[in-house]
């Protein structure tokens, strides 16, 4: 640029909107996150929430419909509990849930412990090639943040199968809901223990204490993510019986919970 001369350019931005969820067409809470699989999300939002604990729990979720014109409201969702599945709205009133937020319910660490379902045995080694390899995939996937720099992506894989669904999502959170919300939609959740090939869980960015809860919860052996993990995260995996691995770049990986070992090539 010549001095003195301004000049501008257009940026792809990443889209964010509210996303309103309703029980019963009671609100409950509402989500930042990019539009699109918002089925998958409310889905995982409300698993991860501990109101949904397979798919049986849940009768339907439907977007609303807005009162002007008749037709489906973009970023307005009911869901609809099976008969007999407990839900008191008083309990599990949210406000406004950012993009960056996770656990959204008061929930400590022991509270966490005694809901976890049994988790698959994280595999014993794994070929830290394919793990590198793995994340190259995702990172290929992850279209929107290709186009503006501005999301997060998470991905279920599995050694043998390699990538099985990825999510992107400006929230980390969200993109981890649509992956497990979408597994629960199919009847896959949560994993259960005698799964052969169980999906592993893998994350774009830091791995706090949400997102090993998330996985938790949904029967998920295995997480691992490009950044570091913080102590909550670590500890919450050591007690739930989880792998927990970090800093997954540069053709390197740190294991800081579970038994797994990593094959250098």
């Amino acid at each position: 640029m010549l001095p003195g001369r301004r000049e501008t350019a257009l940026d792809r931005l990443a889209v964010e909107e509210p996303l309103e969820i309703r029980v019963h067409g009671g609100p409950l809470a509402v989500v930042m996150r990019t539009p699109g699989r918002d089925r998958d999300l409310v889905a995982g939002f409300l698993a991860a929430e501990g109101v949904l604990r397979d798919a049986e729990d849940l009768a339907g979720v439907e977007p609303c419909l807005d009162p002007e014109t008749g037709g489906p409201a973009a970023n307005v969702w009911n869901a609809v509990l099976a008969p007999g599945v407990p839900f008191d709205p008083r309990e599990r009133r949210f406000a406004p849930v950012g993009s960056a937020c996770g656990l959204c319910g008061a929930r400590t660490l022991d509270a966490l412990i005694r809901e976890l379902p049994p988790l698959p045995a994280p595999p014993a080694t794994l070929a830290l090639a394919d793990l590198t390899a793995a994340f190259e995939a995702l990172h290929q996937r992850q279209a929107l943040f290709a186009a503006t720099a501005g999301s997060h992506g998470a991905a279920l894989w599995t050694p043998a199968a390699g990538l099985l669904d990825v999510a992107e999502d400006v929230g980390r959170h969200n993109a981890v809901d649509k992956l497990l919300g979408s597994r629960l939609l199919a009847g896959g959740y949560p994993v259960a223990p005698e799964e052969a090939d169980p999906p592993l869980l893998l994350v774009s960015g830091r791995i706090s204490f949400e997102l090993t809860q998330k996985a938790a919860l949904a029967g998920v052996p295995l997480l691992a993510g490009v950044g570091m993990p913080t102590s909550l995260a670590v500890e919450a995996a050591q007690r739930c019986g989880q792998a927990l691995l970090g800093w997954v770049r540069d053709g390197g990986a740190s294991v800081y919970a579970g038994a797994t070992r990593l094959l250098a090539p």
